[in-house]
């Protein structure tokens, strides 16, 4: 690729050894980044209380919306296309940047009736300084697609690396200075810039200056069903957080938020890690069913390895955890022990999306993110409905439950239409290699609170009762899954265990 806008037409060979370093740099930006975050989130935990994680929520969820609109179709249609021309890249930049600026200034303009909706006034002004990061996104969609398809993930990691660290040091200094809820917003907003900035320096390719109108409908035929999918996801898992804003109010989104944040960090490590790599990687295995469905059972071995016993370890410790935060969280163990057993369940879920997309099915994902969607909406109004007078725990419990319950039901279907229908394997073997360890989190999630209430760990200091806690956990499932997962030990002695050399 030059910087004059040339582009490969072909995604570059990537032999096993590439997607092991591609895997190996995935986790390694999702690690440091959610390291950070983890950090920064207890950080201003600490200084600040539900209200203003509650208000950042309901504002964020309003520009992702948005962010949505522009992102998810034309990145998976750059990534997956076999033959990607320079004229393709230049069609991709110019539509972005246009649909940017104009949905950033709908967005903007919508503001007061978001506010309204959520009977919170004070969203317009919040929701307005946020309104910038659509274009701000639109502007490093391309660049980073590229790196993407690529598997440059070196480079992709230097930059929300970065990101996170900067703009976690922006708000918890404004936090330490008063600011409030400007914390979090100025946190935001030096992420997306930060972001932006350091893609353009990373990558070198460059936009032409004309835009073909039939690379635009090539690309448009695949992005559009991938774009309905996308939307489809963000208001399947953000259902959550529109609803609990909407009937609930700032303090219980703020508690279920706080709760939800923590698994889904540790979920961004695992799986997410290895999302961002299945796509390419998988991709290049489209035309060959067999090594696909071997390569997929692989990818969600290693992502059931990573996330399923942290979760536990950290559904063992949610009491201590929640103490260190200060009393403005108490009760939260309840709704963040419920969100591990969510984030568990999503595990199963996340890569089914790039495959489908990897075998040229966008429309199929979007038939399932928009099932999960629709059903999500219906149980939680209702849910909203009947608990208004409820404590904010409660209601965040409440709201947690059902997450639980529909993604599992969603999750059993996706992976029947990805995993037999689709991709042509038995459901079963996809499944087999990761019993260990949601058997080892099971355990660990079970045994830990009335071990701790037995010995009175819940009388120490927040941070011993972590290190106790936490450490004990963490040796008995890694005991366990030692025991148990065959594939695992593989793995440790042999090298990432990726059953399919692509």
């Amino acid at each position: 690729m030059t910087a004059t806008g040339a582009a490969d037409t072909r995604p570059a060979p990537a032999g096993r050894s590439r997607v092991r370093a591609a895997i190996g740099w995935s986790y390694l930006l999702t690690a440091g980044r959610v390291g950070s975050s983890i950090l920064v989130t207890f950080l201003l935990a600490r200084l600040l209380g539900p209200t203003e994680f509650g208000l950042l929520a309901m504002a964020l969820v309003f520009i992702t919306i948005a962010q949505t609109l522009i992102q998810q179709g034309l990145v998976s249609a750059i990534v997956q296309r076999d033959v990607l021309t320079p004229a393709h890249l230049d069609a991709a930049f110019g539509v972005l940047v246009l649909a940017g600026v104009g949905i950033g200034l709908l967005t903007a303009a919508a503001s007061p009736l978001w506010a309204l909706l959520n009977g919170t006034p004070g969203l317009t002004v919040i929701c307005l300084a946020l309104s910038p990061l659509v274009p701000v996104q639109a502007l490093a969609i391309v660049p980073e697609a590229l790196l993407r398809r690529e598997l440059r993930f070196r480079a992709v990691a230097q930059r929300t690396l970065l990101a996170a660290v900067l703009s976690g040091i922006v708000g918890v200094a404004l936090a330490l200075a008063g600011a409030g809820v400007w914390a979090l917003v100025g946190q935001q907003l030096v992420n997306g810039v930060v972001s932006m900035v350091v893609v353009w320096l990373v990558c070198p390719w460059r936009p032409g200056r004309r835009l073909r109108l039939g690379a635009i409908r090539e690309l448009w035929a695949f992005s559009a069903h991938s774009a309905s999918a996308g939307l489809g996801v963000l208001l399947s898992n953000r259902a959550d957080v529109i609803v609990t804003g909407i009937f609930f109010g700032p303090v219980a989104t703020g508690i279920y938020r706080l709760a939800a944040r923590l698994p889904d960090l540790l979920v961004d490590v695992a799986v997410r890690s290895l999302q961002q790599v299945a796509l390419p990687s998988l991709s290049r295995l489209q035309r060959d069913r067999a090594a696909l469905a071997a390569h997929l059972t692989g990818l969600q071995h290693l992502g059931a390895v990573a996330g399923l016993p942290v979760l536990g370890i950290l559904a063992a410790t949610a009491g201590p955890l929640v103490a260190l935060l200060g009393p403005q969280w108490a009760g939260t163990e309840t709704p963040l022990r419920l969100l591990c057993l969510y984030g568990a369940v999503n595990v199963y879920g996340v890569l089914l999306g790039p495959a489908l997309q990897a075998v040229g099915e966008p429309g199929r994902l979007a038939v399932i993110t928009w099932l999960r969607a629709v059903l999500g909406v219906t149980v939680l109004v209702t849910l909203g409905l009947l608990l208004t007078g409820l404590d904010d725990i409660r209601q965040a419990s409440a709201v947690a439950l059902a997450g639980i319950g529909l993604q599992a039901l969603v999750n059993a279907l996706a992976i029947w239409l990805t995993v037999h229908r689709t991709v042509g394997a038995p459901v079963a073997r996809f499944l087999a290699p990761t019993v260990p360890a949601a058997l080892a989190a099971t355990a660990t999630a079970l045994l830990a609170p009335p071990l701790v209430d037995r010995l009175g760990l819940a009388a120490l200091p927040p941070l011993a009762a972590i290190g106790l806690v936490g450490g004990g956990a963490t040796l008995f499932t890694a005991a366990l899954l030692a025991a148990t997962d065959r594939r695992l030990r593989q793995l440790v002695r042999k090298g990432p265990f990726l059953s399919h050399s692509v």
